[in-house]
Parts: structure tokens; C-alpha cells; sequence
């Protein structure tokens, strides 16, 4: 979801304005693309849009949310997270919310000869209000996030569920994962206690935790207690909104190309739980900053946006340039906010900046995409040693008799001798008389 901005179907090609009797679908934005609702869901949505009515409840599993068909979001009513939606027609295509359209569907034939000469005239039109030092930005959009919003989570249990995708344990997981809570050092399955429910989180192997105990564990830090595995790195930046566009008559000192304009705003608020002074106001604040539009300012702006949208580039505290306090302040990761004057006057030229600012945004566990692949690979891998060390120590600690290998199969006799750091080649006869003098 963090690819793709609120209103992404409007970036495409302008669509025939369809009439308010069509019969839009809806559909919500995860992390991999677009995903059609449920048609009862669906329907309600469309009913509510067309009536003009209020913003549509809905529950799924043990999740309720809310879907604003106005400004086309779905919200997770405990975290208050928030997720994109559009309308789209039965060929699947984006179709206008607009409801002030005709009653009749625009279709405009363009031929090739108008669209270049539309495209020289506003060409001429641009570099016209260029020379002209007119001040109107001319805007593009961008391949990422477009008016994003974030919100502070209300409640303070975070969902762990969501967040690590754990798998409930029963008595039989004991050899894979041990029977005590790496936590609370209690006994994970105790026989007096029916209500404890024992969790193996997804990326973490060899280990489990009593569910009560991650759930307050997560709520100080979202990385594994026991092997530090980071799930989330989930900061304590206030609820506000990030808009980025691209200026292309805007130029950053010592860059020819233009810039990526990048405006925060925080309104106002109430601290919560994870801020200094809960219960108390805090100010807002409105904050802009400057990217060039090159691959670096671009790589930044997607981290930046990854950062926002988990709460890690701002903060609620002290302004230490104006003294005031309970205030929402930067969090450690710098930002240009002018486009020339060079480092000291935070804008451009400055030559470590990307370096800096990078190595900012990697100590918040905040990394680029190809660092994050490699990253993956490497951890797949030790996932993978990870199971196969805790299937040998279960291999390892079963008790055997002269019958029971003679009775086994080919392939488990060879994991039984590769769990003992034996050899596993040769003959059925050889392989079983070598695992009989082992044991």
C-alpha cells in the first residue's frame, strides 16, 4: 500500500464520464493491488454513494471498519489505520465519483494531429508562465503515495495478529519450540491454565510466548523479544497528513531537474498513550520539504513516505529552535526544507546529504528496496537453517530401537543420520548398521 497514492485512478487516461444510474463495484487497496469487496459489502458501499448517504460499517472477522465514499478511505475503527478504495465498472476500470456529471457520457474523439498540436500548445503555455516568473507550480504525478494520510493509533493494544501473522500452538509443538515462554519464563502449555494461548511468531524459529505477553510487549517494541527480529518499528508521530507533487519549474541549487515538494501538516491534538504527557494538548505544525527529481531524491521519497506512514518521522515534545513545548517536532530524520543556501541554512548544494539522511532513515529500520531484497534472501536462508537445526534436535532426541531402524524408509533414516552429523550415503544395509552403532 505504500506504492500507490489515495486517488490513484485518477492518474490514468481521463474516462468517459458515466451516468449515476451505472452500477459501480468497489474495491480496496492492500499490499500487492487492488481487491475487489465482498459483494454484500460492495452494494452497501454503492447505495450509500449513490443516496449520498453516511459512511458504510462494516465488520470482517474480529475487525470492524468504516468506509468514507467521499474521500475514499476504509478505516480500521480500533487502530484508526487507513487503506484506499475506488469505484470501478464492470470491466474493472476506475470510474468517476464525481456526482455532479451529466446525464449523458462524454466521448471525445482526439486525433493524432490535435494531441500534438494540444501538447505543443501546452508546452508553449509552460515555458510562457515560466519566463513570465509566474509562481503556479506546474505539477505532475508521481509514481508513489499522493496525498496520504496517517493516523495515531487510539487504542493500546497493538494487533499482533495483523502485524506478525503468528500461528497458535498446541501441546504437540513442545520439541520445536520448547515449553517456556521466552517472556515471562512461565510453562507455555500449563495444564491448569486453559485460558493461555501459546504463539510462534511467523519469521522466528525455535521460540514461542504466551499471547498476552507479546501483546504488551509489542506495545513498547515491535521487534521479537528472544532472536530481535524487527516486525514493525512503530514511532509515536502525531496524527496529520503528507501531500508530495512534483514541481518541474522548481530547481534544487546544483540540480537541473525539478523538485519533489513534499508538505506535512499536523493539526492540533490530544497526546495519547504513546506520547510524553498523555491527556494533555499538543500544537501542530506544518512543515515543507525539498527533493531533486532525480533516482536518489526519488529513493528518498519513497522511505520517507514508508517512515510517515509508520509514525517515524515526527514526534510530540520540545521545539529546541523555539522553546515551546508539548509541540509536534522533527524525530531525527532531516529534511531540506529550502532549495538553496547549501547545509547551513538546511538546503541545497550538500553533497553528504543523501548519505546522512539515508543512514537516518536505516536506523529506524527504514530501508531501500534493493537493500530489502537481498535482505530477504539472506534471512530466508537462516529461516530455513533455523528449522532445519530444530527438526534435527527433534530427530535427535527420539528414542530408537534396533527395530525401528530396520523397520524405517530410506529418506528418514538419512535425516536421522544427518541429525547426528553422520553420514547419509551409501546402502539401506550399511546406512542402518552405521545409525545402530550411533545409538
Amino acid at each position: 500500500f505504500f506504492e500507490t497514492g489515495r486517488n490513484a485512478f485518477c492518474m490514468g487516461k481521463t474516462q468517459s464520464k458515466p451516468t449515476m444510474s451505472t452500477k459501480g463495484k468497489w474495491q480496496w487497496m492492500d499490499d500487492h493491488g487492488w481487491v475487489p469487496y465482498k459483494p454484500s459489502v460492495s452494494n452497501k458501499i454503492e447505495a450509500a454513494f449513490l443516496s449520498d448517504g453516511d459512511p458504510v460499517t462494516f465488520t470482517h472477522g474480529s475487525k470492524s471498519y468504516v468506509i468514507d465514499h467521499d474521500d475514499l478511505i476504509q478505516k480500521n475503527k480500533s487502530t484508526g489505520f487507513e487503506r484506499k478504495i475506488r469505484r470501478v465498472g464492470k470491466d474493472g476500470k476506475p470510474i468517476t465519483t464525481d456526482k455532479t456529471t451529466s446525464s449523458k457520457p462524454v466521448h471525445k474523439k482526439t486525433t493524432s494531429a490535435a494531441k500534438k498540436k494540444t501538447s505543443k500548445k501546452t508546452s508553449k503555455a509552460e515555458s510562457k508562465a515560466t519566463s513570465s516568473g509566474s509562481t503556479k507550480p506546474v505539477i505532475t504525478k508521481l509514481s508513489f503515495p499522493i496525498n496520504k494520510s496517517y493516523s495515531c493509533p487510539k487504542k493500546k493494544q497493538i494487533d499482533v495478529k495483523t502485524l506478525t501473522n503468528y500461528e497458535v500452538l498446541d501441546d504437540d509443538s513442545k520439541s520445536t519450540v520448547g515449553d517456556t515462554c521466552q517472556i515471562c519464563l512461565c510453562d507455555l502449555f500449563d495444564d491448569d491454565d486453559d485460558t493461555s494461548i501459546v504463539v510462534k511468531l511467523s519469521n522466528c524459529v525455535g521460540h514461542a510466548f504466551h499471547l498476552t505477553c507479546i501483546e504488551q510487549a509489542f506495545k513498547y517494541n515491535q521487534k521479537c523479544p528472544s532472536c530481535s527480529y524487527a516486525y514493525l518499528l512503530q514511532g509515536s508521530q502525531p496524527s496529520g497528513k503528507m501531500k508530495v507533487y512534483l514541481n518541474k519549474s522548481m530547481k534544487c541549487s546544483g540540480y537541473s531537474c525539478g523538485t519533489i515538494v513534499v508538505n506535512y501538516s499536523f493539526p492540533n491534538g490530544t497526546q495519547s498513550y504513546m506520547h510524553p504527557h498523555p491527556g494533555k494538548s499538543y500544537s501542530g505544525t506544518y512543515r515543507t520539504a525539498y527533493l531533486p527529481d532525480d533516482n536518489e531524491g526519488k529513493r528518498v521519497c519513497k522511505l520517507l513516505i514508508r517512515g510517515f506512514m509508520h509514525g517515524l518521522l515526527f514526534a510530540v515534545g520540545d521545539s529546541v529552535t523555539t522553546g515551546q513545548k508539548n509541540t509536534t517536532v522533527w524525530d531525527g530524520v532531516h529534511h531540506k526544507t529550502s532549495t538553496s543556501g547549501g547545509a547551513s541554512c538546511w538546503g541545497y548544494p550538500d553533497k553528504g546529504y543523501f548519505t546522512r539522511v539515508t543512514n537516518e532513515l536505516a536506523s529506524k529500520g527504514l530501508f531501500c528496496e534493493e537493500f530489502m531484497a537481498v535482505e530477504k534472501k539472506i534471512h530466508k536462508k537462516w529461516l530455513l537453517k533455523r528449522q532445519l537445526s530444530a527438526e534435527h534436535k527433534e530427530l535427535k532426541g527420539q528414542e530408537l530401537t534396533k527395530e525401528d531402524i530396520l523397520e524405517m524408509k530410506l529418506d528418514p533414516l538419512k535425516k536421522h543420520l544427518t541429525a547426528r552429523g553422520l553420514k547419509n550415503t551409501g546402502s539401506k544395509k550399511v546406512l542402518q548398521q552405521r545409525l545402530i552403532e550411533a545409538i
